[in-house]
């Protein structure tokens, strides 16, 4: 593990890009739409101090239900592709961003 991190290195910046052209800002711009979707599709599961035990089994189902939910995955692989998006367009950078 220590060998890969001595090998990394960053390259040095040669010249400049629009933002709009780099990487990196469309990787962490496509991982926030990602949280974003993933923040708002999620199941709001919220359960009194006294929560009777019909609200809490309610409450499990609803949990149970919002796992295997295709939009809350949808928006997971989303965040996902954004970050190695990010990731790949920082370690291949050549031009700073203007």
């Amino acid at each position: 593990m220590e060998s890969i991190i001595v090998n990394l290195k960053f390259k040095k910046m040669k010249g400049t890009k629009q933002w709009w052209k780099s990487k990196t800002i469309w990787g962490i711009a496509i991982a926030a739409l990602g949280v974003l979707l993933n923040n708002v599709l999620k199941v709001d599961v919220s359960l009194p101090a006294d929560a009777t035990y019909d609200q809490t089994e309610a409450a499990i189902e609803a949990i149970k239900a919002a796992q295997g939910d295709l939009s809350v995955i949808g928006a997971q692989v989303i965040t996902l592709i954004g970050l190695v998006v990010g990731v790949i367009g920082r370690m291949q950078a050549e031009k700073k961003i203007a």
